[in-house]
């Protein structure tokens, strides 16, 4: 945000979380090379990869958005794609984050771009998957972001305490900065996150603001970028129409990930090669001819990049699902 807003910030310390070591799991958003291990699922499964590696590569999305906007900020990626690999791009619509899940395991997926609680499901769940690289939102910060907790101009709520008794607008159970991390701030505040509030589930972070606005819900979670650029951009959301009360921990970066066991090693191993090349970068993809400039660089969710991660980013996940025990977490 920027000096000049008037919203008004309380920063929950997550105090109790704390005596169980949260604070050291919240630290863990430094960046690092791209996962290249074998993958013993994708040894498995080479021959018959291989033997589909002419096919669509199918890409999936969680629904952060509405579809419509949701797939056109994949375009510029999947013609990248196809470009990069030699193959056709089909970009597959899905409706929640299960989905998303269901879709890599049953092998319907062979990438996924969205919540980095997806990608740890995933992988608990059976999915063969990999991450490749992590979202920056802009050039020289951090590849993390937060999740706020929004109520309208003038609302009595003041904090998460405040919100006892009334109707919250969550985004689902399977979203990170729209349900687990905000599940893990209200318990701090003294509070379970479905049975000491109305809770609500738009489906989208695009939905639960909106709901909000509407007079649905007396408090609303979206991560950040939902509030500050993707809505103001598209004219829904005006700064004089919320309060920021809520700022959760810096949750890692929303990644883009393969399914190993439905794609070819070859193919696995130019993906792996473009984000360690660093070729999803706006600027980057300005020298390479994708773009004229960088203002008509789109990466999914106005990102500046995403840059190579590791595994290890989204240990910061998995315990955070230890120490509220989440449901979806388990799901």
């Amino acid at each position: 945000m920027s000096a000049e807003t008037t919203e008004t910030v309380r920063r929950t310390p997550f105090a109790r979380l704390a005596t169980v070591g949260i604070a050291g799991i919240f630290a863990l958003t430094a960046c690092g090379e791209s996962a290249a291990d074998e993958n013993d699922g994708a040894e498995n499964g080479d021959a018959e990869a291989s033997e589909t590696s002419d096919d669509v590569i199918t890409l999936t999305g969680v629904p952060a958005e509405d579809s419509t906007h949701l797939e056109a900020g994949f375009e510029l990626f999947m013609e990248v794609l196809e470009e990069e690999t030699g193959r056709e791009v089909e970009f597959s619509s899905v409706t929640d984050y299960n989905a998303v899940i269901e879709s890599l395991i049953a092998g319907q997926a062979d990438m996924a771009i969205g919540s980095p609680f997806t990608y740890v499901r995933s992988g608990d769940q059976g999915a063969e998957v990999e991450v490749l690289g992590g979202r920056v939102e802009e050039e020289g910060e951090e590849a993390g972001y937060v999740s706020y907790a929004l109520v309208p101009e003038g609302s009595d709520i003041e904090s998460l305490e405040d919100a006892e008794g009334r109707s919250v607008c969550y985004v689902e159970q399977g979203s990170t900065s729209g349900y687990l991390y905000p599940s893990a701030g209200m318990m701090e505040a003294g509070l379970d996150p479905m049975e000491d509030v109305d809770a609500q589930l738009p489906g989208s972070h695009d939905g639960s603001v909106l709901a909000m606005l509407d007079g649905q819900c007396d408090m609303a979670f979206a991560y950040d970028s939902m509030v500050t650029t993707l809505l103001p951009e598209r004219g829904e959301l005006e700064e004089d129409d919320y309060e920021i009360v809520w700022e959760s921990p810096m949750i890692p970066a929303s990644p883009i990930f393969m399914n190993t066991e439905t794609l070819d090693e070859e193919t696995q191993e130019t993906l792996r090669g473009l984000f360690e090349d660093e070729l999803i970068n706006v600027d980057n993809l300005v020298e390479a001819g994708y773009c004229d400039s960088a203002e008509e660089c789109s990466l999914p969710e106005e990102s500046y990049e995403y840059t190579p991660v590791d595994d290890e980013l989204y240990d910061g996940i998995r315990e955070v699902c230890e120490i509220t025990e989440a449901e979806a977490c388990d799901s």
